[in-house]
């Protein structure tokens, strides 16, 4: 068994305390990450929501002002009838 010398145990415990110092740093910083990451997530989990939203909307606007062309284009029509047989 090897002995070793005061200051080379204080070395080496320096050496575990440093290790295990930078290890909780990384960690803590792997954890961080982590946590910004799952909010991301959340955040584009709203995004698409909204947007499917928006589509349903904006599909929903297209229809209705089709129907409002068509019945515009009818209007004019009936109302050359009219004036047609106002003559």
């Amino acid at each position: 068994m090897v002995r070793l010398s005061q200051k080379a145990q204080v070395t080496l415990f320096g050496i575990c305390v440093a290790g295990l110092i930078f290890g909780g740093a990384g960690y803590a910083q792997a954890k961080s990450v982590e946590a910004k990451y799952e909010e991301q997530s959340k955040q584009i989990e709203l995004y698409k929501d909204e947007l499917n939203d928006m589509q349903c909307q904006l599909q929903e606007y297209t229809k209705y002002k089709a129907m409002y062309e068509c019945i515009a284009v009818e209007k004019d029509q009936l109302q050359k009838e009219v004036e047609e047989l106002q003559k």
